[in-house]
This record gives C-alpha cells, sequence and structure tokens, in this order.
C-alpha cells in the first residue's frame, strides 16, 4: 500500500496508535505532519522517522490553537491529503468519583477537538475538492459500560458527530470513522481489569492504514471483539443492561 508524497497530517501522533500509525506511514513514504501536546515527544518522533516530515504541536481543546495550526500547514503545504483524529486522553473511574473539571475536559478533548479540527479543515477540502477525514471513537461507544465514564460518552458523541457530519459534506470529501478495542496504550494501561483480546499498537496501525483506502465508512478492529460488542449493542435493553450490571458486578468483587 502506496502513500508516497501524501501529506497527511496525524494529530495524537505521540504515543500509541498514533505514533505506530506514524511509523507505518512514513514506511509507505507520506509526508507526515505531526501534533500533539508535547512538542518534545513530536520532535523525537521525528528524528527516529525516514523522509521529510514536519511538527505542529498543539491542544486540540483549545479552538485558536487548531486554527492557527491548521493555517500553517495550508502556508507550508500544497494540499492536505489525509487528517487523522486520534487525540484523546481517559481515566477509569465510577460514576459517584467522576472529578467534574476532568469530564469537561475530556469532552473538550475527545469532542470538542474533532470540532474545532474539522471546521478548520472544511473550508480547505472545499477548495481542494479532495481530502480525507478519519476520527477515532471506540467501542466504548457502542453502548453504556460500566466505569467507562466520562470516556465512553465523550466517543459515543463523536461518533454522532462524525455519522451527521458525514451526511452533510460534499461526497469528494471522504469521512471515515475508526473503532478500535483494546489496545495496549499509555491509556490502556491504567486500566485494572481484564481486557479481551487486546492488541500491539502496531497491529492497531497496520488495520488503520489499510483502512484509510478501503471503501466504507468504519474501521473496527479486532473483528472478533468488536462484532461482539455490536451485538452486545444490539441487544433489547433487558438482556444489554443485565449483561452490563454483571460485569459491574464481577469488576467491584475484584476490587
Amino acid at each position: 500500500m502506496n502513500f508516497q508524497n501524501e501529506n497527511i497530517w496525524l494529530i495524537g501522533a505521540s504515543s500509541g496508535i498514533g505514533e505506530a500509525t506514524a511509523k507505518n506511514l512514513a514506511s509507505k513514504g507520506a509526508n507526515l505532519l505531526l501534533s500533539a501536546r508535547s512538542e518534545d515527544k513530536l520532535n523525537s518522533l521525528k528524528s527516529s522517522l525516514t523522509g521529510a516530515h514536519h511538527v505542529y504541536p498543539l491542544d486540540v481543546s483549545n479552538r485558536q490553537e487548531v486554527f492557527e495550526a491548521t493555517k500553517s500547514i495550508r502556508r507550508q503545504h500544497e494540499r492536505i491529503d489525509r487528517v487523522i483524529f486520534l487525540a484523546a486522553i481517559y481515566e477509569p473511574t465510577a460514576i459517584e468519583e467522576i472529578d467534574p473539571d476532568f469530564a469537561e475536559k475530556t469532552f473538550r478533548v475527545n469532542m470538542l477537538g474533532a470540532l474545532h479540527l474539522t471546521q478548520a479543515l472544511l473550508p480547505i477540502l472545499q477548495e481542494q475538492k479532495k481530502g480525507q477525514i478519519v476520527y477515532c471513537a471506540s467501542v466504548a461507544a457502542y453502548t453504556g459500560l460500566p466505569y467507562g465514564q466520562p470516556y465512553g460518552a465523550s466517543k459515543a458523541a463523536l461518533t454522532n458527530f462524525v455519522e451527521s457530519l458525514t451526511a452533510e459534506v460534499k461526497d469528494y470529501i471522504d469521512i471515515k470513522l475508526i473503532n478500535p478495542g483494546f489496545v495496549k496504550t499509555p491509556l490502556t494501561d491504567k486500566n485494572d481489569f481484564d481486557m479481551p483480546m487486546r492488541i500491539e499498537p502496531e497491529e492497531a496501525a497496520d488495520a488503520v492504514v489499510k483502512g484509510l483506502k478501503q471503501k466504507g465508512f468504519e474501521i473496527h478492529f479486532p473483528k472478533k471483539f468488536t462484532l461482539m460488542m455490536k451485538i452486545l449493542a444490539a441487544l433489547p435493553y433487558s438482556l444489554n443492561l443485565a449483561l452490563c450490571r454483571k460485569i459491574a458486578k464481577k469488576r467491584k468483587e475484584k476490587a
């Protein structure tokens, strides 16, 4: 799969799936525009890659920073071929222990960050009459899982936003949604419960990169796990909620 000379803006590139995806795309000839909050980590990643790449540090929750970075990229590059939004924050917790400030920050990064990016990008992609935006949600958006808030709610909101966006934008703008299962990243390392079928970030990156050029809206992996979650989400509430309560009970017993 060739991405030779494509300008790909990768947001959330400093670790986890983002870092692995950067390495994968660089090996296939892409020119990467790397963004995350940590400039040091981005520069370290850039130095490890072959090819011509650029660093644009930003906090996606800051609307002004997103628009300024978008303008800088537009001035410095002839076009933007693809944009992959992987930025996210997460902290597992019980409902009664949620820090309201962190909950607000979670929505600002996971959901509003995607909104800021979209509004900054659309005029450029409409002018180009070509481009792709790929957003990373989660299987946690499929159904309300215990101890997954506010992360799950923010990803469900993101999913709804991306679905609506797909219905509104012109056909020449390709919109895709990534729904990963458990991937070994600094975020999932915070979990103290069993994570079935957890995969390495390199495997996740391979699925993401393959999905960029495939038809269809959703990129989800690992398939065995995501299909199980789709079935759970499709069950009547009486069954779905009963199963979720069992999951919550088992976790309390282990705590």
